[in-house]
């Protein structure tokens, strides 16, 4: 497998040629020097090569400038190929220079990429870029579409066309999007599962932007964990590109098969977390509740930690609780294997027979409220569905159950069949009168026999 870097300063365009690369829309693209700071890895279309889109290198000396260098640096480290990105409208700037003279340090095969050349008269303005040496050019423009068909057919070029192309398979790897508050320690947290500083970490909040895949293998199986950008209330959103994070967050949850709602142990839980907790269980997605940084905490605070976060989650008691040290690796091992039971609950297969014995005890126990001078009647259920698991239960008058009843059967299904921290979901079906709305058709007996009760009754 070839693995192609793509490296350059800020706003370059980097990320806009990733996602053309790739088909898609992995990485957040904005008229915003600095957005991308993470290690983004994708395929090439059709293809088996790796593609890595990386953080722009500048000159500044802050501590997300030096984790940015070091992400990229580490990047172009793996790649076998370097796509060196310049912008055509900006022209030959010290940094570019400075650069091209770090990338032939590593002797690697590298393709100068002249972005933003819309026409004739840019590329010709462009030739200072030859200064560089790089042999191969190659002149792009996203806006017309215009050198990719070249650029890829560059990159097939590394390796045999028939051996690089490869069927499309779908990812069946176990997706575990991990989400919070900004600095619950999300990217910490990923660093520590994987053993490495694969995520740009630092104190200052909303380090993340996009979300970032990193495989991952737990010992029971391949998995990918989603670190996402850390969302916080709606009326503290400014920047738009902060928008777009979230956006790619609420994405992440819904192709999640496992989620972990990663608390701050010492800012303890608040509103946003239990609002962040309620969009994932109306997705219907499994969550494990995850307090973080527990080291920073005495045995005291940890018991009113867990008596508040417990009081907090009364509407959702069964949801399972841990606590970890992302920082000091506590906790983790113990996570994987939370991970892996709640999603094999989530899978489980639910048989007609046992659902409908739990049903009866349901109702043996407690009848739904009388709704007028009727009460809803639950005839019976089957299984709808799994990931997460979902019960049909079948009856009459079933819209006028109260929402109450139907937490009540939730709770009572979810307890009988030992689903854990998994949600489950009950859709009601109406049964149908056949005859509702069709008109009584009488044969010939019964319409003599109407016409001699007609005369009866006149006589």
């Amino acid at each position: 497998m070839s693995v192609v870097a793509i490296v350059g300063r800020p706003n370059v365009g980097k990320s806009t040629i990733f996602n053309i690369l790739t088909a898609s829309k992995s990485a957040i693209v904005a008229d915003f020097s600095g957005l991308t700071r993470d290690r983004q890895y994708g395929n090439l279309k059709n293809s088996n090569i790796t593609l890595i889109d990386t953080g722009g290198i500048n000159d500044s000396s802050d501590d997300i400038s030096r984790a940015i260098k070091q992400q990229t640096d580490l990047a172009i480290e793996e790649a076998d190929t370097l796509l060196f990105v310049v912008d055509a409208l900006d022209g030959l700037v010290s940094m570019d220079h400075e650069l091209a003279q770090n990338l032939r340090k590593y002797d690697k095969k590298t393709i100068l990429l002249i972005n933003k050349a819309d026409n004739t008269k840019i590329e010709e303005s462009s030739s200072e870029f030859n200064s560089f040496g790089f042999q191969e050019v190659i002149f792009l423009s996203a806006s017309h579409n215009k050198g990719f068909g070249t650029l890829r057919e560059c990159l097939m070029d590394l390796e045999d066309s028939e051996a690089s192309r490869v069927e499309e398979v779908g990812d069946t790897s176990l997706k575990i999007s991990i989400i919070g508050r900004p600095n619950a320690g999300k990217s910490t947290l990923i660093n520590a599962l994987i053993g490495e500083d694969r995520l740009v970490v630092s104190s200052e909040s909303g380090t993340t932007r996009d979300s970032i895949d990193v495989p991952i293998d737990t010992g029971k199986r391949k998995a990918t964990l989603i670190d996402t950008a850390g969302m916080r209330r709606k009326r503290s959103i400014k920047e738009i590109t902060e928008k777009f994070s979230v956006s790619k967050s609420v994405e992440s949850i819904k192709r999640a098969d496992v989620v972990i709602l990663l608390l701050d142990a010492s800012e303890s839980i608040v509103d946003q977390d239990i609002h962040l907790l309620g969009l994932t269980l109306a997705i219907g997605r499994p969550v494990i509740v995850v307090a973080n940084k527990m080291d920073l905490l005495k045995n005291q605070d940890k018991d009113n930690l867990e008596h508040k976060i417990n009081r907090k989650l009364r509407f959702a008691s069964y949801l399972s609780l841990h606590y970890i040290s992302a920082q000091e690796g506590r906790g983790l091992k113990k996570l994987l294997n939370l991970v892996e039971n709640i999603y094999q609950n989530s899978l489980k297969d639910l048989d007609t027979s046992i659902l409908n014995k739990i049903l009866k005890i349901a109702l043996s126990n407690q009848q739904p409220s009388m709704s007028g001078r009727f009460r809803p009647k639950l005839r019976y259920v089957h299984s709808g569905g799994n990931n997460p698991p979902r019960i049909v239960i079948h009856g009459n008058n079933l819209k006028e159950i109260q929402s109450s009843y139907t937490r009540y059967l939730e709770n009572f299904f979810r307890n009988e069949l030992k689903l854990g921290s998994t949600p489950l979901e009950v859709i009601y079906k109406e049964q149908n009168n056949p005859f509702k709305n069709k008109p009584n058709q009488l044969n010939e007996r019964q319409i003599k026999k109407r016409k001699r009760l007609i005369k009866r009754r006149k006589k």
